[in-house]
């Protein structure tokens, strides 16, 4: 199982993430942000959908993690990393190349663990 973070400012459609096993949602200012579940035998199908999705011409990304893995799912790239720091350079060099600023890819939460505290209510 998969967990995935989407913001529906991304998408072209922004009801797209409504369509998803939604676990928990947030409002951040005009963000709704959702967290959804992705089987395993899904993802591939997932990744594809999530990047035909996202608006055309702009700097959006999503995440998708387990307690082992993390992916970074840029409209033109997908970057497969651990939910670890220390494995985020290739993160960090793309975003930068498309005009991400590094503190702008936090990739929070990333761990199931994280995520109660992440949507728990401000």
């Amino acid at each position: 199982m998969y967990h995935a973070i989407l913001i529906n400012k991304q998408f072209t459609d922004e009801d797209f993430p409504s369509t998803m096993k939604v676990f928990a949602e947030k409002i951040d200012g005009d963000w709704e942000i959702f967290g959804v579940e992705v089987k395993d035998s899904e993802l591939e199908k997932f990744v594809i959908e999530v990047q035909n999705e996202m608006r055309p011409n702009e700097t959006w990304y999503a995440h998708i993690y387990n307690d082992e893995e993390m992916i970074v799912i840029f409209k033109e790239k997908i970057i497969k990393v651990t939910p670890h720091i220390s494995t985020w350079n290739p993160i960090f060099e793309y975003g930068k190349s498309i005009g991400i600023p590094e503190e702008q890819l936090d990739f929070w939460p990333n761990r199931f663990q994280d995520e109660l505290h992440y949507f728990k209510d401000k």
